[in-house]
């Protein structure tokens, strides 16, 4: 059953953050409650209906940003607020009666208050305090998104930690956490609740990928997945359940802006979508309540910018017993109106100091998509956007996206000067948020910018600078990923001995690979990442310790990559490493090193390389190359098909395989349009795989061109047995470069 949902517009306030919007619990039932929400002028607002109309029932003063917002208390009307590293708390009706300094050294990222207990999270770093005092902390090592407490019988608390690797964590003291993996990062975590009633146990959660999940923490501690949807979409910032109409919903909220009501899945029952909506900009708060009018439960909205409005169930123009006198009320808004405007205007004839330009608030989000290997990247601005420019010292590809109405403009670039892309957004007139999507090369890492003006006068503008690191397709992959059923192996193997810090190789690897942690997880001193290839799925594992690193690689490319970022960064700081190189051959339950010592200071050497591996990632290209292969050659067809006019009668002219590529067209090509040079990419991944390969087995440095052409052949044939052959075959690679001068 749809929900008919009508949008009411309250009000406006400065640019929030995400969960910083509450309602506090009904006095009465079916009555109309009030909520708070706080901005980045560290303005806290308390508003109530009183009348029919929305007033403010208190406003601090401005102060510093304010992160984040709970509820606490025994009847959840006291209003906790973090701003920086201070918590401080206030009544409904404005008073202040706690002004807390955590001592914390980063901003508080995550609040929640449970009783006497606040637990806050500051980037990897949880702590709890009982009474404003100590009580325990946790040092993740990954980012900390998110926080729930849940009570227990004894003293202790349950801390439910939403993790940056794709972990929920559940601290119980000072035990060892237990850790629950799922599909993808966890951004937000929201207690189930009916009504005004939470539970004890059962905790909602939103990934960075769209889904939404259930869990249930049993009495040992161990939380567990009860359900989780399969959603396709952006970002989740927000989550609630209320029930609307007809049963418990869930509430979500995106980063693209779209507001959803899923119904609560049942044993028997699956749930579907009631209602969607788009605010054209991205969701701060989704929460349940009774706001306008009494009897009418809505869905209240905050958005980025500080729109507030809700989506309610009470159907537009209905007049309520005691609004009679509705049509005097509007009048007097339409008088309240004019004065504004009038106001407007007089102070638009003041002059503007051009030295006093706007801050401008931006807020942005580059995300890989592991699906298809491109990069979502999503703008934001309190202000309507009026032009977004986009500059890149590394080759980038610009795609297209449905949802994106902006004019695309790309000017001419010249590579040898550093600038490989240069586009301009133009944006519609009012739009406050942009989607768009990118593909990088690896290997070729650079610096992103961005430069965002505003449509408000006078002009300004503002600098985003997104680094995109040498390995850029690749994801890190975690406990749970690695138990999956994967052939390894055979490694291509690169060793590092020298006088550096597991923090120093730490950040060198930051360099190269995103979604590095905050910091290394060290088992016996020595930290261990496991990173996979989006595009082709081959395995890079790293293992580091002081003074030794080692990294195993399925993919030659990737290993010669990392040892020119390694070995840079190694001589900026001028510490001497030696470099082994070679093979490693996994067989059975032996493992068989062959290692080469090579000088830092000498840019030819010779690597040994196994020919199995070259055959291991030729295997995993292949099956895409040849559905890239099918995928073209049926846009081929159908594009003839129609220049032919055949398409009419196609019972009567075509084929049954015609006739079914012809119902299939439309899937066909949304396929062709997600990415028109696969074929491209594929083919330029084997030939960097042959240049790397020849670098770390001969020596040799052989142009891209010349490659292509030796392996035009084989990758025309689409047999793998000849394209191996052209890989072992020497007879015409270039003979490699002297290494000294006469």
């Amino acid at each position: 059953m749809t929900l008919p949902l009508s949008r009411t517009d309250y009000t406006a306030v400065g640019v929030t953050s995400r969960g910083t919007t509450k309602v506090f619990p009904a006095t009465e039932h079916r009555q109309t409650q009030k909520f708070a929400v706080a901005d980045h002028d560290g303005v806290l607002h308390v508003y109530g209906i009183k009348k029919g109309e929305l007033q403010v029932s208190f406003k601090s003063l401005p102060g510093p940003r304010i992160n984040k917002l709970v509820l606490g208390g025994t009847g959840h009307d006291k209003i906790y607020i973090a701003q920086g590293n201070t918590v401080k708390g206030y009544t409904k009706k404005g008073k202040l009666f706690l002004e807390f300094d955590t001592n914390l050294i980063d901003p508080i990222s995550a609040l929640y208050v449970l009783g006497p207990n606040l637990a806050a999270c500051a980037r990897d770093l949880y702590h709890r305090y009982h009474d404003c005092k100590d009580a325990d902390s946790y040092l993740a090592g990954e980012t900390l998104y998110d926080i729930v407490l849940l009570p227990t019988d004894g003293n202790f608390m349950f801390a439910i930690l939403a993790c940056g690797d794709c972990a929920i964590r559940v601290l119980h003291g000072t035990k060892t956490p237990a850790i629950l993996r799922l599909p993808s990062v966890p951004t937000v975590l929201s207690l189930y609740r009916e009504g005004d009633l939470e539970s004890k146990e059962r905790v909602l959660v939103g990934t960075i990928d769209g889904k939404v999940g259930l869990l249930i923490l049993h009495g040992n501690k161990t939380l567990r997945i009860t359900w989780l949807l399969n959603m396709t979409g952006s970002e989740v910032t927000s989550l609630d359940t209320y029930e609307l109409q007809d049963g418990l919903d869930i509430l979500i909220g995106r980063q693209d802006g779209t507001v959803e009501v899923y119904t609560f899945p049942e044993e028997d029952m699956l749930p579907f979508l009631r209602y969607r909506y788009n605010a054209k900009e991205s969701i701060s708060s989704v929460v349940g309540g009774i706001i306008g009018a009494a009897g009418y439960p809505e869905v209240l909205v905050t958005t980025y910018s500080g729109r507030i409005f809700g989506l309610t169930t009470k159907p537009p123009g209905l007049l309520e017993a005691d609004q009679n006198d509705g049509l005097t009320k509007l009048k007097a808004e339409i008088e309240q109106l004019q004065e504004k405007l009038k106001e407007e205007k007089e102070a638009a004839s003041f002059s503007v100091d051009p030295l006093a330009p706007l801050i401008l608030s931006v807020n942005h989000r580059m995300i890989l998509n592991r699906e298809d290997a491109s990069y979502s990247l999503s703008i934001e601005l309190d202000t309507p956007i009026d032009n977004i420019l986009i500059q890149s010292d590394t080759p980038i590809e610009l795609l297209d996206v449905e949802s994106n109405s902006a004019v695309v403009s790309l000017s001419t670039c010249n590579p040898r000067e550093g600038n490989f892309v240069l586009a301009t957004y133009r944006c519609q007139v009012n739009t406050n948020h942009l989607e768009m999507r990118l593909r990088t090369i690896e290997g070729q890492p650079g610096t992103l910018q961005i430069y965002v003006t505003s449509q408000v006068q006078p002009k300004c503008c503002r600098k985003i600078a997104i680094p995109i690191s040498a390995l850029s397709l690749h994801v890190r992959q975690h406990e749970a990923d690695n138990s999956e059923t994967h052939v390894e192996g055979p490694f291509n193997e690169l060793k590092l001995i020298g006088g550096f810090t597991v923090a120093e190789m730490h950040a060198w690897l930051s360099f190269a690979l995103s979604d590095v942690p905050e910091r290394p997880h060290l088992e016996e001193g020595e930290a261990t990442l496991t990173y996979v290839s989006s595009f082709i799925g081959t395995l890079l594992k790293c293992k580091y310790k002081k003074g030794s690193a080692i990294f195993l690689g399925e993919n030659i490319s990737s290993i010669i990559i990392l040892r020119d970022i390694l070995t840079r960064e190694a001589t900026k700081r001028k510490i001497k490493l030696d470099v082994f190189c070679g093979m490693l051959y996994i067989h059975h339950n032996m493992n068989y090193y062959f290692l080469f010592k090579i000088s830092s200071l000498i840019p030819y050497f010779c690597i040994d390389v196994s020919d199995g591996s070259i055959s291991r990632v030729l295997e995993l290209i292949f099956p895409q190359l040849n559905a890239a292969h099918d995928l073209i050659t049926k846009v081929k067809i159908l594009n003839a098909l129609e220049e032919w006019e055949l398409k009419e009668n196609p019972k009567e002219n075509l084929c049954s395989e015609y006739q079914e590529l012809i119902q299939k067209e439309s899937e066909i090509k949304s396929q062709m349009a997600k990415d028109n040079e696969i074929l491209e990419r594929l083919h330029a991944v084997i030939t960097d795989l042959y240049v790397d390969w020849e670098r770390a087995k001969r020596s040799r440095r052989i142009g891209n061109k010349d490659v292509a052409e030796k392996l035009s052949a084989a990758l025309k044939s689409r047999e793998l047995a000849q394209v191996l052959q052209a890989f072992i075959d020497t007879s015409n690679t270039v003979p490699p470069p002297s290494l000294y001068k006469d």
